[in-house]
């Protein structure tokens, strides 16, 4: 079982023409980060994108740091999420089939006002996550663009300490633990340890 995100720019085609080429590098940048040569991925359409993920435990981390990454940088990003089988590996993942691509490009044609949607092949979500994950896009969702980053950078440092995080954001130790907390970090990263042991058990019982 792999994980699979499509994702798009909101009201990307009311970005000014000038600054269109600046949000598809920051685009570009997003996923390049989170990647790291571990993860496919590709852009489409001028504002999408999909992006194969392997370690499927990881999908819902992956899925809130490129939103982070993005909205520190001021855009607002909507994501469908799909945990399922891949048919057949390709470098390419613009012709890759499977159940994952299906149902992630499916979620993403029905996302409507979500920033985040998760569907899983061949099972059925359990409503209390679904309610969760509900709560962490309408979190998500209300954080500025220095809450977005100071949680970004706070999800992706390997010390992430206040104090550390203070000097890799050139702000006071008080402004970072402000910020975060404003962005709720703590429910954020119970919610993406919570999320992982639940894609394990879900990946787990596919086998």
């Amino acid at each position: 079982m792999i994980g699979v995100i499509s994702g798009d720019i909101i009201k990307s085609q009311k970005i000014p023409k000038q600054q269109y080429d600046a949000m598809l590098y920051q685009l570009d940048q997003s996923l390049r980060a989170i990647s790291n040569n571990t993860s496919l991925w590709t852009i489409y359409r001028g504002d999408a994108f999909q992006l194969q993920i392997n370690q499927s435990e990881q999908l819902i981390k992956t899925a809130i740091i490129i939103y982070l990454h993005l909205k520190s940088a001021g855009y607002e990003l909507r994501q469908s999420m799909a945990l399922g089988e891949v048919d057949n590996l390709r470098s390419d993942i613009k012709t890759a089939t499977g159940s994952a691509f299906v149902l992630s490009g499916q979620g993403l044609d029905k996302i409507a006002n979500q920033r985040f949607t998760l569907q899983v092949a061949k099972h059925a979500l359990d409503e209390s996550f679904s309610l969760n994950l509900a709560f962490v896009d309408t979190l998500l969702s209300k954080i500025t663009q220095k809450q977005a980053n100071a949680l970004y950078v706070y999800l992706t440092q390997a010390d992430n300490s206040h104090a550390a995080l203070a000097k890799e954001l050139n702000t006071s130790r008080e402004n970072v633990t402000k910020l975060l907390n404003l962005a709720n970090y703590q429910l954020i990263e119970r919610f993406i340890v919570h999320a992982k042991q639940v894609i394990t058990t879900i990946a787990k019982g596919s086998e």
